[in-house]
């Protein structure tokens, strides 16, 4: 009789003598981590040689291409009249040197100087930005102005809204004109200056421009104050404007420009919104 203790010993030694069977999905896996680690690897080579071509393009082109003249200089024509908004230049145009025009100096406030302005007497130029309590300084110096000036020209990259919308009501209450010069540039809060003119004289060659009012002095306040505080001023502004005799419409281009843009106004639209009364070359 056979020992069954024995022939299973027997079998299990047969059985470790066999070849194992292949398994498949280990194979598989074997192969898709090698794939996985190239691909890995070819991700970190292209990352690589994309932070380093970022850095030649940022430190070593601009040195060896020729300046772009900023996009914000770009010529304006009807229907592309969008462009970034700089404090300190505005388009070029055709018949004037390709440079910006440099908006005056500080913008933390505004200078008033009394000037006679050729074909229209005594004027009072207001230049600079739109600062707290401008619109009060703007009041002292039409008082101590002599001879009284008969309008006010203006050249501004803008600034504070509502001092702008209270010295264009100074200048209806006194019953002054409004001017700007070829060259002379009006942008942001400044057209509701403007609008104050009970005439008012725009050079084509001249630059007016509107975009969204913005409430920098809300940063700490909650989101919902801040948008109504917007939505108020902006109230303030159609009113105004309105009353002005200028058409509110014009706030179209405003309200639909963000404020790190600006639209500007081509002549026909500022006789056609009646911002100008008078153009003239």
């Amino acid at each position: 009789m056979s020992d069954p203790m024995a022939a299973g010993e027997a079998a299990d030694r047969a059985a470790a003598a066999l070849p194992s069977p292949r398994n498949p999905f280990a194979r598989i896996a074997r192969v898709s981590a090698r794939r996985l680690l190239g691909f890995l690897l070819v991700v970190q080579i292209g990352a690589a040689a994309a932070l380093v071509g970022t850095d030649i393009a940022r430190d070593v082109l601009p040195a060896l291409a020729p300046p772009i003249a900023p996009r914000e200089t770009a010529p304006v024509a009807p229907g592309d009249q969008l462009r970034p908004y700089s404090p300190r230049a505005v388009p070029t145009r055709p018949g004037r040197p390709d440079s910006p025009i440099t908006l005056p100096g500080d913008p933390s406030g505004m200078t008033f100087e009394m000037t006679d302005l050729d074909g229209y007497g005594p004027v009072m130029l207001l230049s600079g930005g739109i600062a707290r309590g401008d619109s009060d300084r703007f009041e002292r110096a039409l008082d101590m102005a002599s001879p009284a000036p008969i309008a006010v020209a203006l050249h501004s990259p803008g600034g504070i809204v509502v001092e702008a919308l209270r010295m264009g009501t100074v200048i209806r209450d006194r019953g002054l004109d409004t001017v700007m010069t070829a060259d002379a540039a009006c942008v942001s809060a400044c057209p509701l200056v403007l609008f104050g003119g009970v005439d008012r004289q725009i050079s084509r060659k001249a630059w007016v421009g509107l975009h969204q009012a913005s409430v920098r002095e809300t940063t700490y306040l909650p989101f919902r104050i801040a948008i109504s505080d917007i939505q108020t001023l902006q109230g303030e502004v159609m009113r105004h404007t309105e009353g002005m005799g200028v058409d509110p419409s014009v706030h179209i281009h405003a309200l639909s420009t963000p404020p790190e843009d600006v639209y500007y106004l081509v002549p026909d639209q500022l006789e056609a919104y009646r911002v100008a009364t008078v153009l003239v070359d």
